[in-house]
């Protein structure tokens, strides 16, 4: 059984704060929220609050008293926790159980970020794995409505996890710490969603094994078709039907009986009794047989209606599911555009030239480095050349000296030959040469803009992409 704690946190803005409240206190809902069902909604609870409560006014009234600054339009006004378990963790435990384990959730919070923040604790038993929201106003003990303070950077987010998970365990709650935030943070619709598509995993592992035991019984069913087959009890029936009794037997005078000797016939009364009770065992075997073959039958005939049930309802819940994601992306996309107004989205244009004036000085700033590097290491080449010329000249003159003072006449030819060529080789080698350190430094500038200016281009194609993407 898979026993993990489950916390996660979300950042509600000020045009949320009402959608959270009806949803958390239940105001509105409605059949098509697959994930309530509305008969148990009677048991839900709130830890912090007897009756409902409107979430701005509380916010208000606790902003108004404990901070100091006027409020941002765009700050964070609540921070919300959803906290539950694993499935089979959560249903493993009883009511009493479950409300214990919240509570206990509660006072870690509570006395991680401040009591005195909390804004409600509402504890949901009306959907499929009881969970609670405990949503708390971000105010610090300097008097500041600041959320950064409380999650900023990845450091305190993974923190989130790891307390939580040390603080269950110390209170004695088996359980296993949740997966790493530093993988991706997900949002409450996104765990919630991620949390039906291993249910209907689950459901289509049923599925299989439901048509595995419906294959069984479709073999029960053949095997009781078959033709019969020869068992251990017939051979036994047959052995005795087929044993020779040897009796002797003699005709009475009176009538048409026989006698047998004593010793004989109990012989054949004790192969009778032996016979009965063969057949005996052997209708019982069958008639047993019979009832199982029946109840297999049964529960063959109960299953293809189970099975097709859980089919209809697969299909309808994949339905369901897809119709929500898509419904999702589009309330995605009309906040993005809603809450993206003309002057931020001049704003991030503005950013993104800044930014890539910011690249594009210092993209030619190191092409102008190269181009520096690469000229003194043609200037330095061209020196070395001429000072190996020069030794190389001083020292073709002593060898000369040299060959003509001992060196036979046949051999100096023969050597004289081979530095003429040697001599031709090297004009063809240092022409070569020129021409290359030539074209270098005609064309080295105009490949660096090339390339500059192609990287420039994916940049502007890249930001594009995103501002479309952000007017979708």
């Amino acid at each position: 059984m898979a026993k993990y704690g489950i916390i996660r946190m979300q950042k509600f803005h000020k045009d949320a704060i009402t959608g959270i409240q009806k949803h958390n206190q239940r105001e509105g809902e409605n059949s098509k929220n697959k994930d309530i069902d509305s008969n148990r909604t009677m048991l839900n609870y709130d830890f912090v609050n007897e009756d409902k409560i409107k979430y701005h006014e509380e916010i208000k009234k606790m902003t108004a008293a404990r901070v100091k600054r006027k409020i941002r339009n765009d700050a964070v006004l609540v921070a919300e926790f959803f906290v539950s378990a694993s499935p089979e963790y959560m249903h493993a435990m009883s009511p009493d159980e479950q409300r214990k384990y919240f509570e206990a959730a509660l006072d870690h919070i509570s006395g991680k970020y401040g009591q005195q923040n909390i804004l409600y604790a509402t504890v949901h038993n009306d959907e499929s794995t009881p969970n609670m929201h405990v949503g708390f106003v971000p105010i610090t003990e300097d008097r500041r409505l600041a959320a950064k303070d409380y999650f900023h950077g990845k450091t305190k987010i993974r923190r989130i996890q790891d307390d939580f998970h040390n603080y269950m365990n110390k209170r004695g709650y088996d359980i296993e710490r949740g997966e790493p935030s530093e993988l991706q943070h997900k949002s409450v619709h996104e765990f919630k969603k991620q949390e039906r598509e291993k249910e209907l995993k689950h459901l289509q592992q049923l599925v299989a094994h439901k048509e595995k035991e419906l294959q069984q019984m479709d073999n029960l069913v053949e095997l009781k078709a078959a033709p019969p087959v020869e068992i251990r009890s017939e051979r036994r029936i047959e052995e005795l039907c087929s044993q020779p009794v040897e009796v002797a037997a003699a005709k009475s005078a009176i009538g048409s009986k026989v006698k047998v000797e004593e010793a004989d016939f109990h012989e054949l009364m004790s192969l009778t009794k032996e016979l009965q009770q063969t057949l005996a065992a052997e209708h019982e075997r069958t008639h047993a047989l019979s009832n199982e073959v029946d109840r297999y039958e049964k529960e063959n005939k109960t299953l293809k209606h189970d099975l097709s049930e859980t089919r209809k309802e697969l299909e309808v819940y994949v339905g369901d599911q897809d119709g929500r994601v898509e419904k999702a992306k589009k309330q995605m996309r009309q906040k993005l555009i809603r809450d993206f107004s003309v002057e931020q989205k001049e704003n991030v244009k503005d950013e993104v030239k800044r930014e890539l004036d910011t690249q594009y000085k210092a993209h030619i700033s190191s092409l102008s480095d190269d181009l520096m590097i690469e000229k003194q290491k043609h200037e330095k080449t061209k020196k070395e050349l001429v000072q190996v010329n020069e030794v190389n000249e001083s020292l073709t003159q002593m060898n000369l000296g040299y060959i003509k003072d001992y060196v036979p006449k046949e051999e100096l030819d023969k050597a004289n030959e081979q530095v003429h060529e040697l001599r031709e080789e090297n004009k063809t080698l240092k022409a070569w040469k020129e021409k290359a350190l030539n074209w270098i430094d005609k064309n080295v500038e105009k490949m660096k803009q090339i390339s500059f200016f192609q990287y420039v281009g994916g940049i502007r194609k890249q930001s594009k992409r995103q501002e479309q993407d952000l007017e979708r």
